[in-house]
């Protein structure tokens, strides 16, 4: 096996829609203007991927398909913007039995555009990481495989933190007294993204909230310890202990290894790269944020579903079923031969060489016993409140409290609670 070190952004686009604000799917493109082999039909499947930037993935993805002996498969690699030509595609019935996805939505599982998968799902989930059946599940339904796991954590250079005694921070108040004493005239302490934000999507269940309450019936993100969360980093900012204005944001590892911070937030998707330009890097979960918070690792990924307008629907759901659930030495291969990023089958991330040890045993074990995830009825337009207090508070310096106040009304309107 052989790991690729190149970042690319197959990682950072498989965070999900929450994840990454405004880096969209467009960011994969090509200029081919859409399917390289539209396939599908006449009794075979045709199977969607999004275009990869990881050398290999093609080949990969055409060489499983190969190995399938009950039905014909098509890949289709699928360049410009995937999003939009899925969702085309799932309306009209242009051609997709099988395809990835990163943001299902709840509409459209309503509208009939995908199939439910519960029947394979339901008796192997318990085999999954818990954390990745949140995305796919809709009052109970599964609607997706998950395929790949993203985690994002805090990545620092151990050679910093020995030589001022700091040990790993565990809360946010040790984050902050860390960025502090790391920062010099040469280098910042602390890399939260050129807008700071981006830990704070992470930051509702470190603070001892969630998107939505239990119910789902009204958002759960509005807590003290997340006021207080966006209230340290606005310390921060005013004290200059974060870098902004770097080359390449938060999810391209350029910056944190270039040596313009001693603290990143970043995603699994760098360790190759930073691993290779630096010998001295870890990593450690979100710390908790306040009294009532916990550490967690947010992920993101991608998963498999089936077309409802599929007119294969029987032999999709067993190619499905058979590359993401039995055959684990194609999911080993898909989440660690061309980059890093975690099996989603618990016993396959554990069998995997590259997670038994080191910086890739730490991330996989936080996937395992931290992971969060994002629920698919926390939509755009419940989100959007939050996202523009997020905004006023870092750019503008408002009240974490009373934008987080203003942002719960109107996230709850949004979802009409």
């Amino acid at each position: 096996m052989t790991t690729r070190t190149r970042f690319t952004r197959r990682g950072a686009l498989g965070l999900g829609g929450m994840a990454l604000a405004g880096a969209g799917l467009a960011a994969c493109g090509g200029n081919t203007g859409g399917l390289t082999d539209p396939g599908g039909g006449g009794g075979g499947l045709s199977q969607w991927y999004h275009q990869y930037g990881e050398e290999g993935t093609q080949d990969a993805a055409k060489r499983y398909a190969a190995d399938y002996g009950e039905a014909t498969v098509t890949v289709n690699w699928v360049t410009g913007d995937y999003a939009a030509r899925l969702s085309t595609a799932l309306l009209s019935g242009g051609g997709v039995d099988v395809f990835e996805n990163n943001a299902i939505a709840v509409d459209q599982a309503d509208q009939g555009r995908y199939v439910d998968l519960t029947d394979i799902m339901e008796p192997v989930k318990d085999q999954f990481n818990e954390a990745s059946l949140g995305p796919v599940t809709i009052d109970g339904r599964i609607w997706g495989i998950p395929m790949i796991l993203d985690p994002q954590h805090f990545y620092y250079r151990r050679s910093l933190f020995e030589k001022a005694g700091i040990a790993p921070p565990e809360t946010f108040d040790d984050l902050v007294a860390a960025a502090t004493e790391l920062t010099t005239p040469d280098q910042k302490g602390l890399f939260l993204g050129n807008n700071f934000d981006a830990c704070t999507w992470p930051m509702v269940w470190a603070a001892g909230g969630s998107p939505l309450n239990e119910a789902k019936d009204a958002v759960a993100y509005n807590t003290p310890g997340y006021a207080q969360g966006l209230a340290a980093i606005q310390r921060m900012i005013k004290d200059d202990v974060l870098l902004t204005g770097a080359p390449s944001d938060w999810a391209d590892p350029a910056a944190f290894a270039s040596g313009l911070a001693a603290i990143t937030w970043g995603g699994c998707w760098a360790l190759p790269a930073l691993e290779d330009a630096l010998d001295d890097i870890g990593v450690f979960p979100h710390p908790a944020v306040g009294p009532e918070g916990r550490q967690v690792a947010f992920m993101g990924g991608w998963n498999e579903q089936v077309a409802g307008n599929s007119e294969n629907i029987e032999a999709a759901i067993a190619y499905a079923k058979w590359l993401w659930i039995d055959q684990t030495e194609h999911q080993t291969d898909w989440a660690l031969s061309y980059g890093f990023h975690i099996p989603p089958i618990t016993a396959v991330a554990e069998q995997a060489e590259a997670l038994k040890e080191g910086n890739g045993l730490e991330i996989a074990t936080m996937a395992a016993e931290m992971g969060v995830t994002g629920p698919p009825e926390y939509t755009g337009d419940v989100g959007t409140p939050r996202d523009d207090a997020i905004s006023n508070i870092l750019k503008n310096g408002a009240d974490p409290a009373e934008e987080l106040a203003k942002a719960e009304e109107a996230s709850n309107r949004a979802l009409g609670a």
